[in-house]
C-alpha cells in the first residue's frame, strides 16, 4: 500500500509512528508515477493490512494524506486501486 504525503519529513514522521505502532515495516519510497498528483511527492509503503491504522495513525498526528492506494498486479502489470 502507499499513503502519499506531500514531503520526505512528512512521510519519515508517519513512518516512525506507524512501524512503532502497527508492528509493520514500512519506508519511505517516490510515489509511482501512475498515482502521483504533481510535483515530486513521497509515499510511504506499507503491508495492505495496516490500512485502518494508517488511516487513524495519521489522523491522531496530524499527517495531511494526499491518497492511500493498494498496488495489484494483473495481467503482468501494476494496477493501483484508491482506499482512501
Amino acid at each position: 500500500m502507499y499513503i502519499i504525503v506531500g514531503s520526505s519529513t512528512t512521510a519519515e514522521r508517519l513512518k516512525k509512528v506507524a512501524e512503532k505502532l502497527v508492528g509493520f515495516p514500512a519506508y519511505v519510497v517516490h510515489t509511482p508515477f501512475a498515482i502521483r498528483q504533481g510535483g515530486c511527492s513521497y509515499s510511504v509503503r506499507i503491508d495492505d493490512r495496516a490500512l485502518n491504522d494508517v488511516k487513524r495513525i495519521a489522523s491522531d498526528n496530524y499527517i495531511s494524506v494526499k491518497g492511500i492506494y493498494i498496488e495489484k498486479k494483473e495481467n503482468g502489470e501494476r494496477v493501483y486501486y484508491d482506499v482512501s
